[in-house]
């Protein structure tokens, strides 16, 4: 590649760089458009947030029977409790909310926070309803409950309105089936805790192994509600003894704190990275100004994503997977032209002979953040998230990214071992 085209390719990275990070993190007014009354929002302000940098609600949720729960069938009853409800906001996408027991025996309550909630009486129907499901005529006879279904998912029908898709099990299409046959010309009555949600007219027998929950208020609504008749009924009767809104735990302006001391970390790294390793240092600045771009972008369009301090531990955790990515590279490098390689050679030899530790560490932590994922509820699987978000991030811009940048600058040196700070020496083992 000649000179002339590699810096203007190394021009363009470097101009789309600084445009996605202005819009990552700049929120301004629209020039020329709607008279500057339209304005811009940064990526990073669609970020989701956690209690602690945010705040968000919470709701006690008080058995309304109390009898019996005192023993062991009920702290297995309370511990089934919070799995479901776990399950029901995992649904809707709130991962980063708390769910503790608080009180004993009798006085037991399930305390659940939830953060940065903008319809809180969305929030209340997923953890204050049963969650029992069921198909009735209107004599008050079950024909089908929740444990006939198979999946279910909100969405929107042909005609653009929310609707719930139901699955039936094997059993389910048979019970189904019977129902509709019986009640023909007559209203079909769907319950979720009692409470109807759809009431349609059953014009003719449904063989069909799949149904549709009509007639909701919006896609939300349609979404709480398959969230929760896929959690399946709690096996206690809960009561909302109080709800409110709560405020952010670490204060309003932490993640403010927390962005600028990360940039200023960042500034460092790149200061020390150039001061060390020169041009290579200048590549790996940038490649690390991609990948933090790129990251921000990801945490804003990833589902259930709400950043928290724990998230913010795994975004720094993985900068410096990445960091330590772009070391172990140079390092390689330095030994190969060392031992009588060209730059070429060197930095090609650097990259293959890396690429194996690099592979073998971030595996690693991308396995151990699946598990995370999998197995620890709230905080943790924000920190699971984030971190396993940015280790597949940090190893393609370190393998990837990075090299290229480096091709790219080699082309542009007119002296490229003196750009990269590399020295013809003869390594010497250590001896004792």
């Amino acid at each position: 590649m000649s000179k002339r085209k590699s810096g203007i390719i190394l021009a363009i990275i470097v101009l789309l760089t600084a445009l996605l990070t202005v819009m990552d993190f700049a929120s301004f007014r629209i020039p020329f458009i709607e008279n500057g009354t339209l304005k811009y929002n940064s990526i990073g302000s669609t970020i989701g947030l956690g209690i602690d940098l945010k705040g968000g609600y919470y709701a006690v949720l008080t058995p309304k029977a109390a009898e019996g729960y005192d023993d062991n069938s009920g702290e297995d009853m309370f511990d089934s409790a919070v799995d479901i409800l776990r399950s029901r906001l995992d649904n809707k996408g709130y991962t980063e909310a708390t769910i503790t027991i608080q009180g004993v025996g009798a006085d037991r309550e399930i305390r659940v926070e939830v953060p940065e909630v903008d319809d809180p009486e969305e929030v209340l129907k997923i953890i204050g309803s049963s969650g029992e499901l069921t198909f009735e005529d209107e004599a008050g006879t079950v024909y089908l409950t929740g444990s006939d279904i198979k999946d279910c998912q909100g969405g929107y029908d042909k005609d653009g309105k929310p609707i719930v898709y139901l699955e039936f099990t094997t059993e389910g299409i048979t019970k189904f089936s019977n129902a509709t046959g019986k009640l023909v010309n007559q209203t079909l009555y769907i319950k979720l805790g009692g409470e109807i949600i759809s009431q349609p007219t059953v014009n003719e027998q449904i063989t069909n192994a799949t149904a549709e929950i009509t007639g909701l208020e919006s896609y939300e609504t349609a979404e709480s509600i398959a969230a929760v008749i896929k959690a399946g009924k709690l096996p206690l009767e809960f009561e909302v003894g109080e709800a409110n809104r709560i405020s952010a735990t670490l204060g309003e302006n932490a993640l403010k704190a927390s962005v600028i001391a990360g940039l200023m970390g960042l500034l460092i790294i790149f200061a020390i990275m150039i001061v060390r390793y020169r041009g290579m240092g200048i590549g790996a600045s940038l490649a690390l100004t991609i990948y933090t771009a790129v990251m921000i972008v990801f945490l804003a369009i990833v589902p259930w994503v709400e950043l928290t301090l724990p998230g913010i531990a795994g975004i720094i955790l993985s900068i410096g997977m990445a960091v330590d990515a772009n070391v172990i590279i140079f390092e390689r490098i330095r030994e190969e032209y060392a031992a009588g390689k060209t730059v070429a050679s060197a930095v090609q030899a650097g990259f293959k002979r890396a690429f194996v530790t690099i592979l073998d560490s971030n595996i690693t932590t991308i396995l151990a953040s699946i598990v995370l994922l999998i197995l620890c509820p709230g905080s943790i699987k924000g920190f699971a998230i984030t971190l396993l978000i940015g280790v597949v991030l940090s190893m393609v811009t370190a393998i990837v990214v990075t090299r290229f940048i480096l091709n790219l600058l080699m082309n542009l040196a007119s002296n490229k071992s003196k750009f990269f700070n590399l020295k013809k020496e003869v390594l010497e083992n250590d001896e004792d």
